[in-house]
């Protein structure tokens, strides 16, 4: 299978599509698309010939009736300005008035590349993905060297579950500016996503090696080197970035789990402990009773499991460590019929069943031992 490696000058230069096109589009951006879909004879770009600059673009009377529309995406300064009047509504979060002049924009030029860009990114950020992903390719068409606009369609095509179109644009972005961190550790994650593991492991690297201070590249590097199999390298930068960022529960749990392919179970049992004490979840709690469980310290394992179940209830992890905890304590009580651990471990054991059935070993279990 062919890796994606973080080569500049060997990164695919196709253009993205969209299959979506004009798809969700509100009636009157897709008009403005249509018209500058309608206006596309040829590739615009910055760099106009003389004669056809802005000055030569815009007339008082506009195209003359039977000639095509001049192709300009390089704003006047006019609309320099109500882009940037656009953007600040944006900033301050009135994304209504933004979206209003982005629009009357493309009305009055069609072919302005950064209103779609900027018309992008405010959908973007309100959650409207559908519609943002044609105005960012209408961005892209229009002006194949916006890097911003290759970076947003990849953050929102790869938001749409689009992974291979995500890439194609991402790829694209990083040869207009490869030392773009965002750039390379999503292009990481999404190489790791598709189970190019060494691909993900040369971007994440290379995203630590333009910011060695960066903790969620050194995060990206962790799962890239865990999925790997490089089981050590992938603790070190879990730890390295532990230090640099507030992480979640769920890095800190890989962590854990990290430790424990190691058979660190000392390390496995501390850090869970850490985080039951910052962040205490079901989740925290069963890890700890886990690697507990490992060092041979059943009681406090035990502890640690019922603590999580008081949590969740139905957390079914820990129903099985506390039932198989009880069922080991049964047997080497030997296996008395009246013995109360019997009747615990049973009850533990088809409660998780309950939660989750498609458990085969704790069915095997429960008839192995008849509970």
């Amino acid at each position: 299978m062919s890796v994606f490696r973080p080569n500049p000058t060997a990164l695919d230069s196709r253009p993205a599509t969209s299959s979506s096109g004009l798809t969700g589009l509100t009636a009157a951006v897709a008009v403005v698309a249509v018209t500058a879909l309608g206006a596309l004879s040829g590739c615009a770009t910055r760099s106009q010939a003389p004669g056809t600059g802005p000055s030569a673009a815009r007339t008082s009377g506009g195209p003359k009736q039977g000639t095509a529309p001049v192709l300009r995406i390089e704003p006047t300064a006019a609309e320099e300005t109500r882009l940037a009047d656009a953007r600040a509504a944006a900033e301050s979060d009135d994304y209504e008035t933004a979206l209003r002049i982005f629009r009357e924009l493309l009305e009055e030029n069609p072919t302005l590349a950064d209103a779609y860009t900027g018309m992008a990114g405010v959908l973007e950020d309100k959650g409207e993905l559908e519609l943002a992903e044609p105005a960012y390719a209408r961005a892209v068409a229009l002006d194949p060297g916006d890097f911003n606009a290759l970076a947003g369609h990849g953050r929102v095509l790869e938001a749409l579950g689009r992974a291979k179109d995500a890439i194609r644009s991402l790829q694209r972005a990083l040869t207009i500016r490869p030392r773009d961190m965002d750039s390379n550790i999503a292009m990481s994650r999404l190489l790791l996503a598709g189970g190019q593991n060494e691909g993900a492991v040369a971007f994440a690297e290379r995203a630590i090696r333009i910011d060695p201070q960066n903790g969620f590249a050194h995060l990206a590097l962790a799962r890239a080197y865990s999925k790997a199999g490089r089981g050590p390298d992938s603790i070190r930068e879990y730890e390295t970035a532990c230090e640099l960022v507030e992480p979640p529960e769920e890095v800190m749990l890989a962590l854990v789990n990290a430790y424990a392919q190691e058979k660190r179970y000392r390390e496995a049992a501390n850090a869970a402990e850490a985080l039951t004490r910052t962040k205490p979840s079901a989740g925290a709690y069963e890890r700890l009773g886990w690697a507990l469980f490992r060092l041979n310290e059943f009681e406090p394992s035990n502890a640690a499991y019922l603590k999580s179940i008081e949590l969740d209830p139905a957390y079914w992890p820990s129903l099985n460590g506390a039932g198989v905890n009880a069922l080991n304590a049964w047997i080497k009580g030997g296996k008395r019929p009246d013995d109360p651990l019997r009747d615990e471990a049973r009850g533990l054991l088809q409660r998780s069943m309950k939660a989750n059935p498609d458990q085969p070993k704790v069915a095997a279990l429960l008839l192995k031992y008849r509970l």
